[in-house]
Protein backbone atom coordinates (compact mmCIF):
# COMPACT_ATOMS: atom_id res chain seq x y z
CA UNK A 1 0.00 0.00 0.00
CA UNK A 2 1.14 3.58 -0.71
CA UNK A 3 0.98 5.52 2.56
CA UNK A 4 1.50 9.24 3.19
CA UNK A 5 2.48 10.25 6.73
CA UNK A 6 2.29 13.64 8.40
CA UNK A 7 1.81 14.97 11.94
CA UNK A 8 1.73 18.20 13.92
CA UNK A 9 4.59 17.50 16.35
CA UNK A 10 7.23 17.93 13.64
CA UNK A 11 9.22 15.60 11.41
CA UNK A 12 11.63 14.57 14.17
CA UNK A 13 8.96 13.60 16.73
CA UNK A 14 9.12 9.99 17.97
CA UNK A 15 5.53 9.11 17.05
CA UNK A 16 5.81 9.62 13.31
CA UNK A 17 9.18 7.85 13.14
CA UNK A 18 7.98 4.81 15.09
CA UNK A 19 4.97 4.63 12.76
CA UNK A 20 7.16 4.95 9.67
CA UNK A 21 9.48 2.15 10.75
CA UNK A 22 6.58 -0.15 11.64
CA UNK A 23 4.96 0.35 8.23
CA UNK A 24 8.26 -0.14 6.41
CA UNK A 25 8.61 -3.47 8.23
CA UNK A 26 5.52 -4.60 6.30
CA UNK A 27 7.07 -3.47 2.99
CA UNK A 28 4.62 -0.66 2.33
CA UNK A 29 5.66 2.36 0.27
CA UNK A 30 5.88 5.06 2.94
CA UNK A 31 6.25 8.76 2.13
CA UNK A 32 6.55 11.52 4.71
CA UNK A 33 5.69 15.21 4.42
CA UNK A 34 5.77 16.61 7.94
CA UNK A 35 6.10 20.07 9.49
CA UNK A 36 9.61 21.41 9.94
CA UNK A 37 8.69 22.50 13.50
CA UNK A 38 6.00 21.81 16.08
CA UNK A 39 2.58 22.84 14.77
CA UNK A 40 0.38 21.60 17.62
CA UNK A 41 -2.93 23.44 17.91
CA UNK A 42 -2.93 24.72 14.32
CA UNK A 43 -6.11 22.80 13.39
CA UNK A 44 -6.68 22.93 9.61
CA UNK A 45 -5.01 26.29 9.07
CA UNK A 46 -3.22 26.93 5.79
CA UNK A 47 -0.71 29.57 4.77
CA UNK A 48 -1.71 31.70 1.79
CA UNK A 49 0.58 33.50 -0.62
CA UNK A 50 3.89 33.60 1.23
CA UNK A 51 6.56 31.08 0.28
CA UNK A 52 7.32 28.07 2.47
CA UNK A 53 10.52 26.07 2.42
CA UNK A 54 10.27 22.38 1.55
CA UNK A 55 13.34 20.26 2.33
CA UNK A 56 14.28 16.68 1.47
CA UNK A 57 15.55 14.88 4.60
CA UNK A 58 15.80 11.34 3.26
CA UNK A 59 14.37 9.21 0.47
CA UNK A 60 10.61 9.89 0.32
CA UNK A 61 10.96 12.03 3.47
CA UNK A 62 10.33 15.78 3.27
CA UNK A 63 9.61 18.65 5.65
CA UNK A 64 7.45 21.70 5.00
CA UNK A 65 7.68 24.99 6.90
CA UNK A 66 3.92 25.13 7.34
CA UNK A 67 0.98 23.54 9.08
CA UNK A 68 -0.08 19.88 8.83
CA UNK A 69 -2.78 20.85 6.32
CA UNK A 70 -0.10 22.68 4.31
CA UNK A 71 1.92 19.46 4.33
CA UNK A 72 -0.99 17.49 2.86
CA UNK A 73 -1.64 20.08 0.16
CA UNK A 74 2.08 20.31 -0.67
CA UNK A 75 2.48 16.54 -0.96
CA UNK A 76 -0.58 16.11 -3.19
CA UNK A 77 -0.65 19.27 -5.29
CA UNK A 78 3.15 19.45 -5.44
CA UNK A 79 3.23 15.95 -6.96
CA UNK A 80 6.30 14.91 -4.98
CA UNK A 81 4.80 11.43 -4.54
CA UNK A 82 2.24 9.26 -6.27
CA UNK A 83 -1.27 9.69 -4.89
CA UNK A 84 -1.40 7.66 -1.66
CA UNK A 85 -3.93 4.96 -0.86
CA UNK A 86 -4.27 6.36 2.65
CA UNK A 87 -2.94 9.20 4.80
CA UNK A 88 -2.03 8.60 8.43
CA UNK A 89 -1.56 11.66 10.63
CA UNK A 90 0.43 11.11 13.84
CA UNK A 91 1.21 9.42 16.05
CA UNK A 92 0.48 12.48 18.15
CA UNK A 93 2.24 13.05 21.47
CA UNK A 94 -0.87 13.52 23.57
CA UNK A 95 -4.56 12.71 23.09
CA UNK A 96 -6.95 14.18 20.56
CA UNK A 97 -10.21 13.41 22.31
CA UNK A 98 -13.50 15.25 22.16
CA UNK A 99 -13.07 18.99 21.79
CA UNK A 100 -9.31 18.52 21.26
CA UNK A 101 -10.30 17.59 17.69
CA UNK A 102 -11.23 21.20 16.96
CA UNK A 103 -7.74 22.47 17.78
CA UNK A 104 -5.65 19.51 16.65
CA UNK A 105 -3.28 19.86 13.72
CA UNK A 106 -3.16 16.06 13.66
CA UNK A 107 -6.90 15.90 12.97
CA UNK A 108 -6.68 18.94 10.68
CA UNK A 109 -4.35 17.04 8.34
CA UNK A 110 -6.65 14.01 8.24
CA UNK A 111 -9.63 16.26 7.54
CA UNK A 112 -7.75 18.03 4.74
CA UNK A 113 -6.81 14.72 3.12
CA UNK A 114 -10.32 13.25 3.04
CA UNK A 115 -11.65 16.46 1.50
CA UNK A 116 -9.01 16.00 -1.22
CA UNK A 117 -10.17 12.48 -1.97
CA UNK A 118 -7.69 10.51 0.19
CA UNK A 119 -8.88 8.14 2.94
CA UNK A 120 -7.31 9.20 6.22
CA UNK A 121 -6.95 8.53 9.91
CA UNK A 122 -5.58 10.58 12.80
CA UNK A 123 -3.61 8.64 15.43
CA UNK A 124 -2.90 9.88 18.97
CA UNK A 125 -1.80 8.53 22.35
CA UNK A 126 -2.51 9.69 25.88
CA UNK A 127 -0.71 9.14 29.17
CA UNK A 128 -2.16 8.35 32.61
CA UNK A 129 -3.49 11.50 34.20
CA UNK A 130 -4.42 12.90 30.77
CA UNK A 131 -1.14 14.79 30.52
CA UNK A 132 -1.10 17.36 27.73
CA UNK A 133 2.33 16.20 26.60
CA UNK A 134 3.65 12.84 27.69
CA UNK A 135 6.95 11.06 27.35
CA UNK A 136 9.11 10.91 24.24
CA UNK A 137 9.96 7.26 24.90
CA UNK A 138 9.63 5.61 21.47
CA UNK A 139 8.41 2.35 23.05
CA UNK A 140 5.21 4.06 24.18
CA UNK A 141 4.09 4.64 20.58
CA UNK A 142 4.45 1.06 19.45
CA UNK A 143 0.97 -0.23 20.33
CA UNK A 144 -0.68 2.49 18.22
CA UNK A 145 1.77 1.99 15.35
CA UNK A 146 1.09 -1.75 15.43
CA UNK A 147 -2.67 -1.17 15.53
CA UNK A 148 -2.52 1.12 12.50
CA UNK A 149 -0.29 -1.27 10.55
CA UNK A 150 -2.61 -4.22 11.18
CA UNK A 151 -5.77 -2.27 10.32
CA UNK A 152 -4.83 -0.23 7.25
CA UNK A 153 -7.56 -1.75 5.09
CA UNK A 154 -10.15 -1.25 7.82
CA UNK A 155 -9.16 2.38 8.38
CA UNK A 156 -9.31 2.97 4.64
CA UNK A 157 -12.76 1.40 4.40
CA UNK A 158 -14.14 3.66 7.15
CA UNK A 159 -13.45 6.80 5.11
CA UNK A 160 -15.86 8.65 2.84
CA UNK A 161 -13.91 10.93 0.51
CA UNK A 162 -14.64 13.66 -1.97
CA UNK A 163 -14.61 12.23 -5.50
CA UNK A 164 -12.46 14.27 -7.84
CA UNK A 165 -13.56 17.48 -6.20
CA UNK A 166 -17.21 16.48 -6.40
CA UNK A 167 -19.46 16.18 -3.37
CA UNK A 168 -20.10 12.54 -2.45
CA UNK A 169 -23.61 11.32 -1.69
CA UNK A 170 -22.62 11.06 1.97
CA UNK A 171 -20.73 13.65 3.94
CA UNK A 172 -16.95 13.17 3.97
CA UNK A 173 -15.68 11.09 6.89
CA UNK A 174 -12.25 10.47 8.43
CA UNK A 175 -11.29 8.32 11.41
CA UNK A 176 -9.81 9.45 14.71
CA UNK A 177 -8.00 6.79 16.80
CA UNK A 178 -6.77 7.29 20.36
CA UNK A 179 -5.14 4.89 22.80
CA UNK A 180 -2.98 4.82 25.89
CA UNK A 181 0.77 5.15 25.34
CA UNK A 182 2.26 1.68 25.71
CA UNK A 183 4.49 -0.88 24.02
CA UNK A 184 2.08 -3.81 24.45
CA UNK A 185 -1.11 -4.44 22.50
CA UNK A 186 -4.48 -2.91 23.27
CA UNK A 187 -7.27 -5.05 24.73
CA UNK A 188 -9.11 -4.48 21.47
CA UNK A 189 -10.81 -1.64 19.63
CA UNK A 190 -14.15 0.01 20.30
CA UNK A 191 -16.18 2.52 18.35
CA UNK A 192 -16.77 5.48 20.64
CA UNK A 193 -18.52 8.82 20.63
CA UNK A 194 -16.91 12.21 21.10
CA UNK A 195 -16.41 13.35 24.68
CA UNK A 196 -16.92 16.86 25.95
CA UNK A 197 -13.60 18.18 27.21
CA UNK A 198 -13.62 20.95 29.81
CA UNK A 199 -10.28 22.75 30.08
CA UNK A 200 -10.02 23.91 33.69
CA UNK A 201 -7.62 26.58 34.94
CA UNK A 202 -6.16 27.46 31.54
CA UNK A 203 -4.27 30.71 31.94
CA UNK A 204 -3.18 33.55 29.69
CA UNK A 205 -0.68 35.97 31.21
CA UNK A 206 0.12 39.23 29.45
CA UNK A 207 3.39 40.91 30.36
CA UNK A 208 3.47 44.62 29.57
CA UNK A 209 6.53 45.37 27.44
CA UNK A 210 5.65 49.05 27.11
CA UNK A 211 4.68 51.02 24.05
CA UNK A 212 1.40 49.15 23.68
CA UNK A 213 3.21 45.80 23.35
CA UNK A 214 2.58 42.69 25.42
CA UNK A 215 4.16 39.27 25.69
CA UNK A 216 1.47 36.56 25.83
CA UNK A 217 2.10 33.32 27.73
CA UNK A 218 -0.41 30.46 27.75
CA UNK A 219 -0.38 27.56 30.20
CA UNK A 220 -2.82 24.67 30.19
CA UNK A 221 -4.59 23.49 33.32
CA UNK A 222 -6.48 20.29 34.07
CA UNK A 223 -8.93 18.53 31.77
CA UNK A 224 -12.25 16.90 32.63
CA UNK A 225 -13.89 14.59 30.08
CA UNK A 226 -17.55 13.64 29.94
CA UNK A 227 -19.62 11.80 27.37
CA UNK A 228 -23.28 11.89 26.36
CA UNK A 229 -22.77 8.24 25.38
CA UNK A 230 -19.86 5.76 25.55
CA UNK A 231 -17.02 8.08 24.57
CA UNK A 232 -13.45 8.09 23.32
CA UNK A 233 -12.01 8.99 26.72
CA UNK A 234 -13.70 6.02 28.42
CA UNK A 235 -12.44 3.58 25.79
CA UNK A 236 -8.86 4.84 26.18
CA UNK A 237 -8.72 4.59 29.95
CA UNK A 238 -10.19 1.07 29.74
CA UNK A 239 -7.23 0.02 27.59
CA UNK A 240 -8.89 -0.03 24.17
CA UNK A 241 -8.10 1.75 20.93
CA UNK A 242 -10.93 4.31 20.71
CA UNK A 243 -12.13 4.59 17.11
CA UNK A 244 -14.35 7.53 16.17
CA UNK A 245 -15.62 8.37 12.69
CA UNK A 246 -15.86 12.13 12.19
CA UNK A 247 -17.55 14.26 9.56
CA UNK A 248 -15.04 16.40 7.71
CA UNK A 249 -17.58 18.82 6.26
CA UNK A 250 -19.35 21.45 8.37
CA UNK A 251 -22.95 20.50 9.07
CA UNK A 252 -25.77 22.97 9.61
CA UNK A 253 -27.66 22.72 12.88
CA UNK A 254 -31.46 22.39 12.60
CA UNK A 255 -33.30 25.57 11.71
CA UNK A 256 -35.59 27.16 14.29
CA UNK A 257 -39.19 28.14 13.66
CA UNK A 258 -40.65 31.47 14.70
CA UNK A 259 -37.47 33.57 14.41
CA UNK A 260 -38.16 37.04 13.01
CA UNK A 261 -35.01 38.34 11.30
CA UNK A 262 -34.79 42.08 10.70
CA UNK A 263 -33.44 43.30 7.35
Amino acid sequence: MKILLTNDDGFDAPGINVLRERLLDDNHTVCVMAPASNQSGTSQSIHLGAGMEVREIDENFFTCAGSPADCVMTAIHGKLFDKPDILLSGINRGPNLGLDILYSGTCGAARQAVLMGIPSAALSVMWPGDEFFGSEDENEYYAMADFAAKNLEVLKSLAVTAKGGLMPKERCVFTNVNGMAQSRRYKGAKFAGVSFREYIEDKVVLKDLGGGRFDRNFSGGKVQSRGRCYCDYEACVEGYAAVTRLYAEPSAAPTLDGIDFKV
